[in-house]
């Protein structure tokens, strides 16, 4: 069966004094441009279409055209174009190129990586951004999961402007070439082409939530299927194997809740002390006092990342854990959390023991780094909060009755930010006007909901000593 177009490979190939350049274009159609080969008529104008090769009519009208214009046979110019479809499909169906081995001196430097049991903030300071400690190792474990049989996916949530493509630039350059895809935008069947083995444990970023939308089924079906089928008419069943970890963007809190529902979601520091963090590093960089940690480090843990290999991760202690069970959302945010504890104790493989089937054995001090990173967050996980909401009910919390103003003034946020938050928290019925005002003020109704109190705490990790 013919290849889809925009899967071919570009390709030029010279025929009979003819020098065919076939270049992939759109779903349908690619470009072809047809010259005389001839050294004396390289300055001859090609002759150039926009051309449907899988189709018998096209390839016979192109044919025609051609022989009009360089006065031939149309049914050898018929030939060269069945010549070019064929060579275009094998070039595309070669498999890329493995990467070169790692040097001794490489493989040295990876391990060494590898063993040290710092392993999680060595990979955080190599990313290079300021601030965001929580969440540069949380995208870390998620970009890691990718080896494993179910990944885990994460939204980066904030406002414009506080990062998010920084932090999904800078795990792209975390993993080595090939192991990671960074899109702009994703149509609706891209994913459905992409090839057999193209996405297997692949980390698939995508700078703008809003770019993949229209494949938010696809994506949603690779994440909880592992795998995508399809079936046309012109090529029979088409398969795309998974698993994908997948992560994107947004300055939205009004999202899919059948996306949010299989990722984590990670809020990005929006606050005036990291405004000034980053400002401050700004001006270190301009000065050319930039403290970036070294490229040797960051290489030496992109090579470690090769070094991993995609084992099945066994949690011994996985019956004692515990997680809130207040609404269908906990199911898979228990899912979320075992998946980080699987994803540390992979990332720590070769400081990990493994059992008689070979399988990796996770231990209490996985769940104790997992614990670290997730606990401060439980609460607006198990009601569905967003962010911005879940931080608006601690300052109610902590700082008792504030209005609207107060509210934006105590968080460093623009006056329509801390309305909307409150808006939030008031659908939920988890605060309450407690005067009419002018200027109204809000209390919180229980913070027990939210995981503030005890009723959702996670198992202490001392309890697994």
């Amino acid at each position: 069966m013919p290849a889809p177009l925009h899967t071919l490979a570009p390709t030029s190939l010279t025929l009979d004094g003819l020098r065919y350049t076939l270049t992939p274009d759109t779903r349908r159609r690619v470009v072809v441009e047809v010259r005389l080969s001839d050294a004396d008529t390289q300055g001859a104008l090609p002759h150039t279409d926009r051309v449907d090769l899988v189709s018998h009519k096209a390839r016979l009208r192109f044919a025609g055209e051609l022989a009009d214009a360089f006065a031939r046979q149309r049914r050898d110019l018929y030939g060269h174009l069945t010549c070019l479809l064929d060579a275009a499909e094998r070039a595309a169906a070669r498999p890329s190129p493995a990467p070169a081995p790692l040097s001794e001196a490489r493989r040295a430097a990876a391990e060494a990586a590898l063993a040290r049991p710092d392993l999680l903030d060595a990979a955080a300071e190599a990313l290079a951004l300021v601030g965001e400690d929580r969440v540069k190792r949380l995208a870390y474990l998620v970009a890691t999961s990718r080896l494993l049989a179910r990944p885990l996916s994460a939204l980066l949530l904030a406002p414009s402007g506080c990062g998010k493509s920084s932090l999904l630039d800078a795990l792209e350059r975390a993993l080595p070439e090939g192991e990671v895809l960074y899109l702009s935008r994703l149509s609706g069947q891209a994913l459905f082409y992409a090839g057999p083995d193209a996405l297997r444990h692949k980390l698939v970023l995508i700078d703008e939530q809003a770019g993949a939308s229209e494949a938010d089924y696809s994506l949603r079906t690779l994440q909880s299927k592992g795998y995508l089928s399809l079936r046309l008419p012109s090529r029979g069943p088409v398969r795309v194997e998974g698993p994908i970890s997948l992560m994107s963007g947004t300055t939205s809190s009004d999202l899919n809740p059948e996306n949010l529902s299989r990722c984590l979601e990670l809020c990005l520091d929006d606050s005036p002390a990291q405004t000034r963090r980053i400002q401050a590093a700004q001006r270190r960089a301009w000065a050319g006092e930039d403290d970036a940690p070294a490229s040797a480090a960051q290489a030496a843990l992109r090579d470690a990342q090769r070094l991993l290999e995609p084992l099945t991760v066994r949690l011994p202690f996985a019956r004692r854990l515990r997680f809130p069970a207040c609404t269908p959302h906990d199911r898979r945010g228990s899912q979320k959390l075992l998946g980080l504890v699987a994803a540390h104790a992979l990332l720590h493989q070769r400081q990990r023991g493994r059992d008689p089937q070979g399988r990796l054995l996770a231990e209490p001090r996985d769940y104790a780094a997992v614990h670290a990173l997730v606990r401060a967050d439980l609460g607006r996980e198990a009601v569905g909060l967003s962010g911005r909401a879940a931080r608006a009910a601690r300052a109610l919390e902590q700082g008792g009755p504030l209005t609207r103003r107060e509210l934006a003034q105590a968080q460093g946020w623009s006056y329509n930010t801390a309305k909307r938050a409150l808006a939030e928290l008031e659908a939920g019925e988890l605060c309450a006007r407690c005067e009419a005002g002018p200027p109204a003020r809000y209390r919180l109704l229980d913070a027990g909901l939210l995981g503030l109190g005890p009723a959702a705490e996670l198992l202490d990790p001392a309890a697994l000593d």
